[in-house]
């Protein structure tokens, strides 16, 4: 029985000896293929790839904001059309009054 156990044994040690072989050159190819990845990565950033995304990204936002600050100006504009003319004229008059020597 002690012959029977210690070959069970030394099978059971070379299998995980084999697992933990198997895994560690696993874990070499994967850091291996990270690694390529990330300096590709950078070689194309470098190179200004991916770049035209992010352009085209924020051209969208500009886009956007130009319209809200329009939207804006219309707004104040409108507004500002509303004032009765009479108080208009009054207010530049009374600049010119100001302004203007007698």
């Amino acid at each position: 029985m002690g012959e029977r156990l210690q070959k069970l044994l030394d099978g059971a040690e070379s299998e995980a000896e084999s697992k933990v072989t198997e895994a560690q050159r696993r874990a070499e190819e994967m850091i291996s293929k990270a690694r390529t990845e990330a300096e590709n990565k950078r070689a194309r950033a470098q190179r200004g790839h991916g770049i035209d995304d992010l352009i085209q990204a924020e051209e969208e936002k500009a886009k956007k904001d130009a319209a809200k600050i329009l939207k804006e100006y219309r707004k104040k504009a409108d507004e500002t059309k509303k004032v009765p003319e009479d108080r208009f004229k009054e207010a530049v008059d009374l600049v010119l009054k100001e302004v203007l020597p007698r």
